[in-house]
Formats: C-alpha cells, sequence, structure tokens
C-alpha cells in the first residue's frame, strides 16, 4: 500500500504550484461581433461600436461562464446530466476490481499527460453599461463588471495524475518549470470610439480605459527544473530549486462569517483598437466588410496590505518529512510550515507584503463581410500575449462565424479552434434584446468526454421605434427616414435622439 504520509509533502507543494479548481464563456463570439452588438462588442475591439446602428443603448446584465482544461474530463456524459447527478460524479481513482463504481457512475478521469496540459476557468458578470452617439461619429460610454480567471499552460508531464500519484521511490524525478495564477476582481470603465472619413472608406478608432478593484489574487511558480525523490518511510528529497507564490491574505481565516468580498488591491486596465470599413452601396445598410486589430485586457493589478510574496531558494539536496506538514486548519500556518520545512525559519520565505499581476493580456484581430442580404461572416483570432510570468491568461481563440442578422432576429454559428488543439462548435441566437449563446455546443447535446463548458447570456435595450417601417437613426441608417445617400455624404451619421 502507498505511503501517504511520504506523498504528503509533494502533495502539499503541488497543491500550492497546480490547485486544479475549473470553477470567463471563451470570447462570446455571438453577442460581440454582430453589427447591433453595441457597448458587447467593445470587448473584442472598441472600435466596433462607432458602427453600431443604435444611438443609444443600455446593458442590463449580461454573464458568461468558460471552463476548459485538459487535464482531466467526466466519462461519457453532458454538462446538465453533469450537473443534475453531481452526487454520482466518482474519481476513478477511487474506484478498484474490489471497489467498483455504480452501473449509473460519472466517472472522472485523467488524461495520459502525452501533451502538455492547461486548464483555465474564467467567469465575467457585468453589472449595468451604456453608450450612446454624439454628434455624427462619437460614441460615449460606461461599463462594470467582475470576473475571475484561474489559469495554467504547459502543465509537464511528470504532473500529470496518473503520474504524479504514483512516483517510484528513491529515483529523482526532474520537474521542469510550471505555475499558476488566478485573480478576482472588478472593473469600472470608460469607452469612446470616433469614425473618421478615408476617402472612400471609413476608419473608426476606439478606447476603453478601466479602473480595476483586486478582490482576490495569487500566483505560484517553479522557476527553474527541480529534483524530487520520495524516499522511504514519510521523507522526501527536493534538489536545487528556486520557487515564487504569493497571495492575498484577508479572508484566510478559520471563521467562515468573515469571509467576503474584500477590496485588496487596485489596478488599471486598457482596451485599444481601430477598425476600418468599406461602406455599402446607396441600396445597403451599414458596411460592405469591416477589418480591425486590437489589444484587450492590458494592464496591471497590485495587492498590497493584505497581501503577501514568498521566495523558496536553495541549491543543496534538502529532505524533508511527513511530519513537518502537521495537517493545518490555517493556511497562514501551512504558509509558515512550508517556509520552515525548506529555510529553517517560518518567516523567511516572506520577501514583502505586496505583489502584481497582470491582466489577460490578448492581441485580435476581426473581419467581418456581408455575403448576401441579412447574411454576414465573421473571422476572429484572439491571441493570449501574457506581459508577465504571474498574468493570468486567457484561451487563444481562431474562429470563424457565419450568422442571420436582424433588427430584431440573429442567429450565429461559431466555428471555434480553442488553444489551437480543439475544434468547438457553438450556437447563439438574439430574440430582440436577449443573448443566449455557447461556444462549446457539444457540451449540452453530446454524452462524451466532458472536459469544459461554455455559455453566456446578455440583456439590454436600445433606441428603436415601434414604427418598423422607421428605424432608428444611427451608423449608415440615416437614409431611412427619407431619400436615399448620394456621393461622399452617404457615411454621415445623425446625431442621437430619444
Amino acid at each position: 500500500m502507498r505511503n501517504t504520509h511520504a506523498f504528503y509533502p509533494i502533495s502539499l507543494l503541488f497543491a500550492l504550484f497546480f490547485l486544479p479548481q475549473t470553477i470567463f464563456s471563451q470570447e462570446q463570439l455571438g453577442m460581440r461581433l454582430e453589427r447591433y452588438a453595441g457597448i458587447y462588442s467593445a470587448g473584442i475591439n472598441p472600435a466596433n461600436t462607432a458602427f453600431t446602428p443604435h444611438n443609444w443603448e443600455v446593458s442590463l446584465f449580461n454573464a458568461d461562464l468558460f471552463v476548459e482544461n485538459s487535464y482531466a474530463f467526466l466519462r461519457n456524459t453532458s454538462l446538465q446530466n453533469a450537473l443534475r447527478n453531481t452526487d454520482k460524479i466518482v474519481s476513478l481513482a477511487d474506484t478498484s476490481a474490489e471497489n467498483p463504481p455504480a452501473r449509473d457512475a460519472i466517472l472522472q478521469d485523467f488524461t495520459d499527460g502525452s501533451r502538455k496540459m492547461h486548464f483555465v476557468t474564467q467567469v465575467r458578470i457585468a453589472g449595468p453599461a451604456f453608450s450612446f452617439r454624439i454628434g455624427e461619429n462619437n460614441v460615449v460610454g460606461l461599463t462594470t463588471a467582475f470576473r475571475t480567471n484561474v489559469s495554467a499552460y504547459r502543465i509537464p508531464e511528470i504532473l500529470a495524475y496518473r503520474t504524479i500519484s504514483d512516483l517510484p521511490r528513491n529515483q529523482a524525478i526532474n520537474i521542469p518549470p510550471a505555475g499558476i495564477a488566478g485573480m478576482a476582481w472588478g472593473e469600472i470603465g470608460l469607452h469612446y470610439s470616433r469614425l473618421e472619413e478615408m476617402g472612400d472608406l471609413q476608419m473608426a478608432w476606439g478606447v476603453s480605459p478601466k479602473l480595476l478593484l483586486g478582490y482576490e489574487g495569487f500566483f505560484t511558480r517553479a522557476q527553474s527544473r527541480f529534483d524530487y525523490t520520495q524516499r522511504n518511510g514519510d521523507t522526501t528529497a527536493f534538489g536545487s530549486a528556486k520557487w515564487d507564490y504569493a497571495l492575498t491574505t484577508a479572508n484566510l481565516t478559520d471563521n467562515a462569517d468573515e469571509v467576503a468580498l474584500k477590496k485588496q488591491g487596485s489596478g488599471f486596465g486598457l482596451d485599444l483598437g481601430v477598425s476600418w470599413a468599406m461602406p455599402a452601396g446607396d441600396e445597403e445598410d451599414g458596411y460592405a466588410w469591416r477589418v480591425g486589430v486590437s489589444l484587450v485586457d492590458l494592464g496591471f493589478m497590485r495587492f498590497k496590505n493584505t497581501a503577501e510574496r514568498h521566495h523558496i531558494e536553495f541549491d543543496t539536496m534538502l529532505t524533508v518529512s511527513g511530519g513537518q506538514f502537521p495537517h493545518r486548519a490555517n493556511a497562514d500556518e501551512v504558509l509558515r510550515d512550508v517556509s520552515r520545512a525548506f529555510l529553517g525559519d517560518s518567516a523567511a520565505s516572506l520577501q514583502k507584503r505586496a505583489f502584481g499581476m497582470g491582466l489577460p493580456t490578448a492581441l485580435s484581430a476581426q473581419f467581418d463581410a456581408r455575403v448576401a442580404p441579412l447574411i454576414y461572416v465573421s473571422g476572429l483570432l484572439v491571441q493570449r500575449m501574457p506581459l508577465s510570468k504571474y498574468s493570468v491568461k486567457r484561451p487563444s481563440t481562431l474562429a470563424v462565424v457565419p450568422r442571420f442578422e436582424h433588427r430584431w432576429f440573429s442567429a450565429s454559428l461559431p466555428l471555434v479552434v480553442d488553444d489551437w488543439r480543439t475544434f468547438r462548435v457553438g450556437a447563439a441566437i438574439r430574440l430582440a434584446w436577449l443573448y443566449l449563446g455557447t461556444d462549446n455546443l457539444g457540451s449540452f447535446t453530446s454524452k462524451d468526454k466532458l472536459s469544459g463548458a461554455d455559455v453566456y447570456i446578455g440583456l439590454k435595450i436600445n433606441a428603436f421605434s415601434l414604427n418598423f417601417k422607421k428605424r432608428e437613426k444611427g451608423y449608415k441608417l440615416h437614409r431611412e427616414g427619407g431619400g436615399h445617400s448620394r456621393g461622399p455624404n452617404r457615411k454621415k451619421i445623425k446625431c442621437y435622439n430619444f
């Protein structure tokens, strides 16, 4: 039988480094790419609000959830089936020939780690937001949101569950560099976009500066390779190592009643974008095509006062035992135990009571074209570009999104490559002001290998008229009040009105 006390030190260490709790939808393609997306489109490219047909809109609420990983999965189940039967989820590691799972059990299994593993969890809950047009060419707005992100990329093969849970004794295992980061924060953002004329083309640029309110944050990272050897009994040997870890501490308490959402940091974020469009002909609304590039979630967060940053470094072989890591109910005591075991002093690992983290920065390129009346096709590339090794990370996305688009209804079918390894099919609809969608339809429709999920919803109101023959005035819809546009003035936009 495996000696669990011998395994405890490495379990504790990797709990710090690779806490695999998959708790933001990926890019909410069905509610960010269409012409009527309005303030929602600013999340992909702030310039795109300049092309919105509405003169004003108010978002009441939108939320999204994205979970994807290549570390663990559920066998033969769909998302809704798993949610309905959480009591039937059984880890395959807890079963055996003598203890077989029930016939209706939902088995949790683990990948073999033959490829670099990853997991990402993103949640966004957005509160009130609005935008409105000033003059012919300017759009201003305000956004609010609460977000979380927990992410780890390039998890090495040796840390696959099947490997790390059954390591050989008295054999040095070389562990490559790796890490994990997580953060929960609020955003209060301003928005501005402007439309300019460029001969036959139109150019729009936009910016969304954001004040960040940090609630929770942590990171852990092994900066270099280190050796791990499981000895006989409950002792473990570690070779030279260089480890960094940091966390917020305001909610590290034994009293559950004291756990609450507390501001522990602040920061600044910025979204920037530019788009170019070819206006449609005299008989058409909007544009014939639009192309844009943007940089989103550029920024940093700094936690201080109720925060700790630790560093452990040694260049000799150290041996620790399970007795040095008693089970603790208080996280602060666990941190002291780790410092004492590896540095000989319970306070030696503490470097400062502050640390910084980066936002999930990404570079994006977009293309949207009208291929037939009411039919559009969009292309999207989002490539993560972390500014710091202590940044939370978003998935990279490549997508083609055909859609039917009308003033009161739209439907889209996102075709998505997630992180350059997994193909997904999504679906989204808009019924007047209500958006519903997913970029991972298979998690709902098929009972297969469930390794992630994605869903989003949004509700807003915007400028409208009960006279369906006369639509609101806005980008390229000015001619709906009467005559057709002619010549260079065909691109003018009338002032907003309520």
